[in-house]
């Protein structure tokens, strides 16, 4: 008898030995649920976004934006649609040590736009089936860190009947996204602290809400610490950074004014802070944007030109990295153009550029660009750089118009030899 024991115990012991581990559970992250103590926790351990806003891994000309995210010292970078967050992103962001928040892109039924989550519409069907296979293909990928279904959706909603069936639809995807990935949360990402209270009375499954904010945080923070009941799950700060274009002054050809660099490292900076201040009530922030969008003008996001580091970039290094930036960015103080309204096309202006007193001026380059105009806060690339006559080559020279009437930006991008730079720029207005 006891050798038929020790023949079934062996036996045992060798099925469990090439017996492929297939129920073990991939790595979890899961959100206490403790109101002003929320946190985030990966596979056992407290986990605080310090997060980048990165929606390609690689650069037009090859750019490594996740290894700059990495040099940021981030530890997550976040997607907006499917269509960015590839095998290679997941791949590449988890060999840098980063996590992923990733993005399900859901349209809006805003404007001439022929979407609607009223009814049983072709596009709802089309997107819970993309977005349900994306979920199977990357549940399992280590670098995940959770899924943000929807970006801004309920604020681009045409009426309460939109938002009330985008809601519905949003709480069932959710919960489809559970059942197939119990493993990681699930969050949507509201326009600033709006449309709130529809995710509180339609979407229950969510984890956590997030928030794009480009003013004080205390807002949010506000609504969070002391409205009652108040919201029941953390919020997570999904973009923030300098003001947007309406908020801020139009110059004589109409268009929106863009801060200085150094402008905009103090807003990024303080947004950091005060993010970091409310933790608990957060699990932490994005900041918006490392890469290459062109919304509203060629710069007025970006904390890189390609590989090159703006002063926004290395603010956030401190905050992140605890060290201080090892080089200090060229200051610009401003640019003068000899005429920026009624320019005839083709017209020679002059242009010089001033830099901050107290700098090293020497081993610095000057480039001159010029790009569309376009504002459109729902398009990733809206604008490009065209062709320009150039005359000179440092803080003086003289530019040709284009010829084809309409209003540009004309920027100077001042670097150094370390791989920083920094920019400024103006409109012109060619006339007919």
């Amino acid at each position: 008898m006891i050798k038929y024991i020790f023949l079934f115990f062996c036996i045992g012991i060798f099925t469990l030995s090439c017996t492929p581990n297939v129920s073990s559970p991939p790595h979890q992250v899961k959100i206490t649920r403790e109101k002003g103590s929320w946190q985030l926790v990966v596979d056992g351990k407290p986990f605080y976004i310090q997060g980048a806003g990165c929606g390609i891994a690689k650069g037009k000309h090859g750019e490594d934006y996740l290894k700059l995210a990495q040099e940021l010292g981030a530890n997550c970078v976040r997607t907006w649609g499917i269509d960015q967050g590839t095998q290679e992103y997941f791949d590449t962001a988890h060999e840098y040590g980063l996590k992923v928040d990733a993005g399900i892109w859901l349209n809006h039924p805003y404007g001439a736009s022929s979407i609607s989550y009223i009814g049983d519409t072709s596009y709802k069907q089309t997107v819970r089936k993309e977005a349900l296979e994306y979920v199977k293909e990357f549940k399992d990928h280590p670098a995940l860190l959770m899924w943000n279904a929807g970006n801004e959706t309920l604020f681009f909603s045409r009426s309460d009947e939109e938002k009330v069936a985008f809601c519905e639809f949003l709480e069932t995807l959710v919960q489809e996204i559970k059942k197939i990935d119990p493993y990681h949360p699930v969050i949507y990402t509201c326009a600033s602290y709006m449309n709130v209270h529809y995710l509180q009375q339609y979407v229950p499954s969510l984890d956590a809400i997030g928030l794009n904010m480009y003013s004080s945080i205390r807002l949010a923070q506000g609504i969070w610490a002391f409205s009652k009941p108040g919201p029941d799950k953390p919020y997570i700060v999904t973009e923030y950074g300098p003001y947007i274009p309406s908020d801020t002054p139009k110059d004589s050809n109409g268009m929106p004014v863009e801060l200085n660099d150094y402008q905009k490292a103090a807003l990024y900076a303080d947004y950091t802070e005060q993010i970091q201040s409310f933790k608990g009530y957060n699990l932490g922030g994005f900041v918006f944007h490392l890469g290459e969008t062109t919304q509203e003008s060629m710069t007025w996001w970006n904390l890189n030109e390609g590989n090159l580091k703006r002063q926004s970039y290395w603010e956030i290094y401190r905050i992140y990295t605890g060290k201080e930036p090892p080089y200090i960015t060229p200051r610009i103080a401003g640019m003068m153009i000899s005429n920026t309204s009624d320019v005839e096309p083709g017209e020679m202006i002059d242009v010089s550029v001033e830099l901050a007193d107290g700098q090293d001026l020497e081993d610095l380059t000057y480039e001159y660009r010029l790009s569309t105009t376009v504002v459109g806060v729902l398009q990733y690339y809206v604008n490009q750089y065209i062709d320009m006559q150039v005359e000179g080559a440092s803080d003086t020279v003289r530019i040709e118009a284009p010829a084809q009437p309409g209003i540009y930006r004309l920027y100077c991008f001042v670097k150094d030899t370390h791989g920083n730079v920094s920019s400024i720029n103006k409109t012109i207005k060619v006339d007919e």
